[in-house]
């Protein structure tokens, strides 16, 4: 597999030409020459070294104004693919992409909350139906995982954290990954950040924040262009702040996410539902009642939206997002959403806010680009510019688990 190459083994002209292919999706001889600002005989050459070699392909002959055919590259099918894993709380997804973006396949299944290793087998188990479905690619370059953990800078079952290497153990060996495939971790908040900020609402946002909203409470954030995981990897967890600064209220770890999540979004409604009733199931049943008239359902989530969206203030106040963005299963209520807005925005009128397109594709989209980053800076070496300039990076060794420049 070509994209399987160590970083430096394709030349400096040769990772820059595909650095530009890869950035665009397409490109001329020419365009390519003045993007090197190399000869156009250079570029053929290296161009036709990289074809014989599996990297690039011609797409098709654009018909010029004085009768000359105009070639357009991309890269080849053989060039390498990589996979996206969402293991989320309630579903997961893999997705199949080509280095250049195209998607390939994608597969999702339901999983039971609460079970974070059983969701990890089940993400397995779509990865080697994929390995299957996709067998004539050979082994991809690069996987990326999302997890609804803290990913730790170090994966050994001792550090802080062990969960998620138990999570990544049990995926890796449910799919049969080979040793040799780099596994990117990453958490599920952060890849939907990325995605947002690599294709979606954030694109050429400097200073933007993500903020998912469902079962769990989390924020993704970019400061200067570039993903701020903190110091543990635990940048963003909502639900470490207190439920209350008062010392005299019972506070637990997690409160804010049980409290204001989509669990206790139901938990408030039955908790004031009349005797004899059958509560709402879903947040979907508490908005389309309080949709309408329902008294109780509408007082609820309006409280529920006003909690969230002074949380988001909160956040925004010390990070001072230009956009933010909100995801996740309660951001599909358009009356709930602008609930939040209108809170939000009395408060930080300043940050622009916006409504995520990508729905539940979030974070596995962002997991497949973070795989992509990794196979690019594989292969193209310096050429190429990361999105995460040191990925937590899994490995099966105790000793390979830790965080790789």
């Amino acid at each position: 597999m070509p994209g399987s190459q160590p970083p430096g083994a394709i030349g400096d002209i040769a990772a820059g030409v595909l650095a530009i292919l890869l950035e665009h999706g397409e490109a001329t001889r020419k365009t390519i020459a003045s993007g090197l600002s190399i000869s156009l005989p250079t570029v053929t050459n290296v161009l036709s070294d990289l074809e014989g070699r599996g990297f690039v392909r011609e797409l098709r002959r654009e018909q010029g104004p004085r009768g000359r055919a105009t070639l357009v590259y991309g890269l080849a099918d053989t060039a390498g693919w990589v996979i996206g894993v969402d293991v989320g709380s309630t579903q997961v997804s893999v997705l199949a992409q080509h280095l250049d973006g195209t998607v390939l396949t994608r597969l999702e299944h339901g999983v039971e909350t609460g079970d974070p290793v059983g969701a990890s087998l089940a993400a397995g188990a779509l990865v080697a139906t994929l390995f299957e479905s996709e067998r004539g690619r050979g082994q991809p370059v690069a996987v990326g995982v999302g997890v609804n953990q803290v990913v730790p800078k170090s994966f050994t079952p001792s550090a802080p954290g062990g969960t998620t290497a138990t999570m990544i153990s049990a995926l890796a060996g449910e799919a049969g990954l080979p040793d040799t495939v780099p596994v990117v971790v990453e958490n599920n908040v952060n890849c939907a950040a990325v995605a947002e900020h690599e294709d979606g609402d954030l694109r050429g946002i400097d200073d933007g924040g993500y903020l998912q909203i469902g079962v769990g409470l989390g924020f993704g954030f970019f400061a200067d262009g570039a993903l701020i995981r903190g110091g543990n990897g635990a940048s963003g967890e909502l639900a470490q702040i207190p439920l209350s600064w008062d010392g005299g209220v019972d506070s637990p770890r997690n409160a804010i996410e049980h409290t204001y999540g989509s669990h206790g979004l139901l938990a408030a409604v039955r908790s004031v539902w009349p005797d004899g009733d059958e509560p709402p199931a879903s947040s979907e049943q508490v908005f389309a009642l309080a949709a309408e008239g329902n008294v109780a359902a509408g007082e609820i989530m309006r409280r529920h939206a006003t909690a969230i969206a002074r949380i988001a203030a909160a956040v925004a106040t010390v990070l001072d997002p230009s956009v933010l963005v909100i995801g996740g299963g309660l951001s599909r209520d358009a009356t709930f959403v602008d609930l939040v807005a209108d809170e939000f925005l009395s408060r930080i009128p300043r940050t622009e806010l916006r409504t995520s397109r990508k729905g539940t594709a979030a974070t596995v989209q962002g997991a497949a680009f973070l795989a992509r980053d990794h196979a690019s800076s594989i292969l193209l070496g310096g050429a190429y510019r990361r999105i995460l300039s040191r990925p937590a990076l899994w490995s099966p060794a105790e000793s390979a688990g830790e965080v790789v420049a």
